[in-house]
């Protein structure tokens, strides 16, 4: 009931738009698995620069924004040259087009170099990470930003952490945060480490009892990928400073037995890579870009954890990268942004692409035409999109532009999702 009279009324509204403005009439078409470079509009009006171009950051993606922290950029001054650290939190709102440096209080992490980052509930939680020179500062702290109040804490741990390395990877599941690998700079890693995230107690998985000469577990590396199922993690890739390692036996960490094993998948599967990108939506893993120590990818794979079949996707980026940052939403849209797009000339890029992994909802897939529709609905009055019969769900995903910002506050606090 609740789509189908926003549906209605926003279709009445949207008329009223086109007579007012004499525009063409405009088709939409929802689309999965079309890649498309988003163009931020609303940065140039508003004052609000872009993100710098850099590699080894994060994102986190939360269905109305995408969130980007940390990552590096080599800046050359004649013949010096320098190294720079980002030591920032940018918010990308999708309603609004537009990207913006965010303030934030509390103890910001200072190792902002291929660090890990999760979503949970509306918290970004960051885990280690390096700084300058590469392994010299490394941590295995675990940092957390609420991403409402904008405020950084430390979170207070016990028990056995993984020893402070850059380059892990990191997912959570079930309240329990694991990571997976890393390297100091000069030692890599495969261990498995897991944090619950209840009792903020660490531990060491290792197999029970004595191990056996027949134990296998895979090459220690760093810059892997990862994704979990039916209580088993996957991992994809990663490599060492010498050697990527490949994808035609994917190895896999029992979580209740911890034990490694390893399966073969079948078909065709990517060319060995670390430094690459992935996100897991449903039994669904996407891995996409990387570099193998001499070449950058561009091709885009999708990974089925159960039938353990590779599908190389007929999408590919628009440029080869590595060293960049993927994230998923719940409703299954990717998002890529950043990364080294050029080995010999050593620059990196601050281009955000976007593509739709699965279906999601009717409501909003409505809400996705709108914003087709109105690409500068930011530039509306709130009250008047809620008059139109947007549901307040979607108008708190907009960072609106208007300027009477206290007549906003009162209208948002005085009106809930109906």
């Amino acid at each position: 009931m609740l789509l189908g009279v926003f549906s209605y009324y926003i279709m009445e509204f949207l008329k009223n738009s086109y007579r007012q403005t004499r525009r063409p009439k405009v088709t939409y078409k929802f689309r999965t698995n079309k890649l498309v470079k988003l163009h931020p509009s609303g940065n140039r009006i508003r004052g609000i620069d872009l993100p710098k171009p850099r590699s080894g950051h994060r994102i986190v993606a939360t269905g109305s924004d995408v969130y980007a922290f940390g990552g590096y950029t080599p800046v050359r001054d004649g013949e010096v040259l320098n190294h720079v650290l980002f030591k920032e939190l940018w918010k990308y709102n999708i309603a609004s087009k537009t990207w913006k440096l965010l303030e934030t209080s509390g103890k910001m992490p200072e190792t902002l170099a291929s660090h890990c980052a999760v979503l949970v509930g509306n918290n970004m939680v960051v885990f280690g990470g390096t700084g300058i020179p590469f392994g010299e500062t490394s941590s295995n702290s675990t940092h957390i930003c609420n991403l409402d109040t904008l405020e950084w804490t430390t979170l207070k741990t016990t028990g056995t952490p993984p020893i402070e390395q850059y380059g892990q990877a990191m997912l959570v599941h079930e309240n329990k945060m694991y990571i997976v690998g890393g390297t100091t700079g000069f030692a890599y890693s495969i261990d498995v480490h897991c944090l619950d995230l209840v009792t903020k107690e660490w531990k060491a998985l290792e197999k029970k009892g004595s191990r056996l000469p027949s134990d296998w577990e895979p090459q220690p590396r760093y810059r892997l990928e990862i994704a979990i199922y039916d209580n088993k993690i996957f991992v994809f890739g990663g490599g060492t400073a010498l050697e990527s390692f490949d994808f035609k036996e994917v190895p896999v960490f029992n979580i209740e037995t911890c034990s490694w094993s390893k399966i073969s998948t079948t078909s065709d599967c990517p060319e060995p890579r670390r430094c690459h990108g992935c996100a897991q939506i449903d039994d669904n893993a996407y891995i996409c870009g990387g570099f193998d120590g001499s070449r950058t990818f561009s091709d885009v794979w999708k990974f089925n954890l159960k039938t353990f079949q590779w599908t190389k996707m007929s999408i590919t980026l628009n440029t080869p990268i590595y060293f960049h940052s993927v994230a998923v939403s719940k409703a299954g849209q990717f998002f890529i942004f950043g990364g080294v797009d050029s080995i010999v000339a050593n620059t990196r890029t601050n281009n955000l692409l976007s593509m739709w992994l699965k279906i999601p909802s009717l409501a909003e897939i409505s809400w996705q035409a709108l914003m087709h529709f109105m690409p500068h609905i930011s530039r509306t009055e709130e009250p008047k999109l809620y008059e139109a019969g947007v549901p307040f769900q979607f108008l708190k995903k907009i960072d609106f532009d208007s300027s009477d910002s206290n007549t906003i506050a009162r209208f948002s606090n005085n009106h809930s999702e109906s």
